[in-house]
């Protein structure tokens, strides 16, 4: 088998491969088509089965792309692009949601049979750091804070530029406003009484250039604790974006660095297990993203659990009374996992998160999904006005606020938040294209909501299949409507019985909800 090992252990093998590869298939961070997504799971299996020597280009495509028994790779390349693109797809993977994941699945170049084997350990800290996460994030109470530093490439013998200093202010109101990380500027470490400090428990940098009148800035987000390079972009300049160019990049930035599916939090929720984060506060609120993330019903109940214990000794944390409520609420509308939560406990909740902290964005679009879930779509309305009043120009939540608009009945400017969202930020959540299907839905554009349908890449729990199926059922599309039902049943077996309720938790508008009910009848799957 095409295996390597680490840490002296055999190899993985299939359970643990198997979760592996439904973990990467079911997340948001894999953007491989459908057919990488075949691909994947094809090799996967069959090294598993002990016929890796069989993944030939032939055989790929043949059983994964439907070509003809007389392939010929030297006309047809598909199945090198396609490994090109899988194999950027699973790096890509690696590098955001799966860095902390124990099980490592990659396509090495000149070879279809994938290695399999266990991550190795984090790299060991630098000596002359001498603070561990647990020093760090105990002196933080828990909490991990990013050093900002920028350079100014425009001209180097300059001490000051203020196009730099300017995106630096932006980079730490931006950072700030997700209320996860503490914001340290390196200038101002400097300048305390001990110089060379412990900083932060992550450092972001980045220098400014301006080449042929734009601008072009460089980032780099590195990990003090291992001096490990965690991820690296670029931003140009283009004509399209809005005219305060550095605020706009220093929102895209701080929202893959901060927000709770960003690189600090996925970073850090793969070591809940070894590291002195996991009893903090914030080591409950990483219990809940990942869970977000993942979607696993076991760390739904891990993450009630974490966050009731972290409000018992920090009760004036309002993010964690936010996100125990938002835990509370998806319980009840996806019906996850056995646990006793209720919409009345979760709207509860939401409302004493903001009392604490009425400036938090997040806890007031927590409130508003509540609202929504609960069917007091007036007060949502409120809530949700309230927290796009806060700060409409941020990329906080945008696609989130415009999604809860749209669904508790402001289409129009639910959605013109939405296209603002995909359009400025390319780290937008896909939760933005379930408002967008149904929005196209009720005004009986079905390819249109289909489309929305397709963008929509969260597999976990039901929605996605209930969106494709209902379009497809619509378009007459049959045969690929019965595939969508038939996992739709594999997530809710009784979904023929209770798929209205379900759906009635979100869609609050009759006529919407029947124009689902029909096209899944039209499917074959016939609501009560």
């Amino acid at each position: 088998m095409h295996q390597q090992k680490g840490l002296g252990e055999a190899p993985p093998e299939g359970e643990a491969v198997t979760a592996q590869l439904e973990r990467i298939l079911a997340n948001g961070d894999f953007d491989a088509s459908p057919r990488s997504r075949a691909f994947l799971r094809f090799i996967v299996e069959e090294t598993l089965a002990g016929r890796q020597e069989g993944l030939t280009q032939a055989a790929i495509a043949t059983r994964v792309f439907g070509r003809r028994a007389d392939f010929d790779p030297t006309v047809d390349p598909i199945v090198r692009i396609q490994a090109g693109r899988l194999r950027r797809s699973i790096e890509r993977y690696y590098l955001l949601a799966g860095a902390g994941e124990p099980v490592r699945i990659e396509l090495q170049r000149g070879t279809y049979a994938p290695v399999l084997r266990w991550a190795g350990p984090p790299e060991a800290p630098e000596a002359d750091a001498g603070t561990s996460l647990h020093r760090r994030l105990e002196d933080a109470g828990g909490w991990p804070s990013v050093e900002l530093s920028l350079q100014s490439g425009v001209d180097p013998d300059l001490g000051f530029d203020p196009r730099a200093a300017q995106f630096l202010d932006h980079l730490a109101v931006e950072l700030d406003r997700y209320r996860d990380v503490r914001v340290v500027i390196r200038q101002d470490l400097d300048r305390l009484p001990s110089p060379g400090g412990r900083g932060g428990t992550f450092a972001l940098s980045g220098r400014l250039f301006e080449e042929g009148g734009s601008r072009r800035l460089a980032v780099r987000l590195v990990d003090c604790r291992t001096a490990r390079q965690l991820w690296a972009e670029e931003y140009r300049e283009t004509p399209d974006l809005a005219s305060d160019v550095l605020r706009e990049m220093a929102q895209v930035v701080a929202g893959h660095v901060a927000s709770e599916f960003g690189i600090v939090a996925q970073t850090l929720w793969g070591e809940l297990r070894t590291s002195a984060a996991e009893e903090t506060t914030y080591g409950a609120l990483l219990r809940s993203y990942r869970f977000f993330a993942a979607r696993e019903p076991a760390d739904l109940v891990s993450a009630v659990e974490a966050l009731r214990r972290a409000l018992a000794s920090e009760p004036q944390c309002a993010l964690a009374w936010a996100w125990l409520s938002r835990l509370h609420v998806a319980n009840h509308a996806f019906e996850v996992a056995p646990a006793e939560t209720s919409i009345d406990q979760g709207l509860a909740l939401a409302q004493h998160a903001v009392l604490l902290d009425p400036s938090s964005q997040r806890g007031r679009a927590v409130l508003a999904f509540a609202l929504l879930v609960k069917g007091e779509l007036a007060a949502g309305l409120a809530e949700a006005g309230k927290a796009l009043e806060l700060n409409a120009d941020t990329f906080v939540y945008l696609e989130t606020i415009g999604w809860l608009l749209a669904l508790l009945g402001d289409w129009d400017r639910g959605t013109a938040l939405i296209r603002r969202a995909v359009a400025r930020n390319p780290h937008h959540l896909s939760i933005a294209f379930h408002a967008l299907w149904a929005d196209h839905l009720r005004r009986g554009e079905i390819e249109a909501s289909y489309q929305a349908a397709v963008q929509y890449r969260d597999a976990a729990w039901f929605w996605r299949s209930v969106m494709r199926a209902s379009c497809l059922g619509h378009l007459g599309r049959l045969e690929e409507a019965q595939v969508e039902v038939a996992e739709l049943l594999r997530h809710k077996p009784d979904f023929a019985s209770r798929g209205r309720t379900l759906i009635g938790r979100l869609i609050k508008f009759p006529d919407l909800l029947d124009r689902v009910a029909v096209g899944l009848g039209k499917a074959g799957l016939e609501l009560a």
